[in-house]
């Protein structure tokens, strides 16, 4: 039954609007007068509709393009944070190098200094023997010229006293070019090309300590 209504409706429907097609058709003026009024609200409609979607999408533009530009931003102050960054990490390596480079510097210069100390006290050491010995061969010859000893026996003193004090510069002389170690004053150098310092083996290095 209420489909038999709905048919019915709908066929109603359909022979008014035919009826009011015909009525428009009899009457052309009304007809253009209609059809220009479903034109121009259709047009107004698509207008309009362009309008909000051209207002939408030019929104989304803007917004578009402030994210781009503060993405732009966020990328420069990032690379600027990088770059200072670098520059921080450049400059404490530099200061840590220098840091490294002064304090071998410093270590190397205490060891030259403590070169020439030990080998000037050891050279003063030898001009003291030195004149010990002169002194020594001045009173034996005096002790000859005295009387007190005879002169074969100053000889053999002097000889004796000469040979000691020669030996003790060659020796001191080899010493010191062959078998010293050219950075550490007091240590020596093996057959093996190792060097003893405080009863401690340690590589040494070439080169003269002077």
């Amino acid at each position: 039954m209420t489909d038999y209504i709905s048919k019915d409706i709908v066929d109603l429907q359909d022979l008014e609007k035919v009826q009011f097609l015909q009525s428009l058709q009899a009457d052309p003026a009304k007809y253009a007068a209609y059809v220009g009024e479903k034109t121009d609200r259709i047009m107004s409609e698509t207008v309009d509709t362009k309008r909000a979607s051209f207002a939408k999408m030019s929104a989304d533009m803007a917004r578009m393009m402030d994210m781009n530009h503060n993405s732009l931003a966020a990328l420069t102050r990032t690379n600027e944070l990088i770059e200072t960054e670098n520059m921080i990490i450049t400059e404490q390596e530099l200061q840590k190098n220098s840091r490294i480079y002064n304090k071998d510097l410093t270590r190397r210069q205490v060891e030259i200094n403590n070169w020439y100390y030990e080998n000037k006290r050891e050279t003063l050491f030898l001009l003291q023997f030195v004149l010990l010995v002169v002194l020594s061969i001045v009173i034996v010859l005096y002790l000859a010229h005295a009387g007190w000893l005879t002169q074969q026996a100053a000889d053999y003193i002097m000889g004796f006293i000469i040979v000691v004090g020669a030996g003790l510069w060659i020796y001191r002389w080899y010493y010191t070019n062959y078998l010293r170690d050219p950075r550490y004053w007091n240590s020596r150098k093996f057959n093996d090309g190792k060097f003893q310092l405080s009863g401690q083996i340690c590589i040494g290095t070439s080169g003269s300590g002077q």
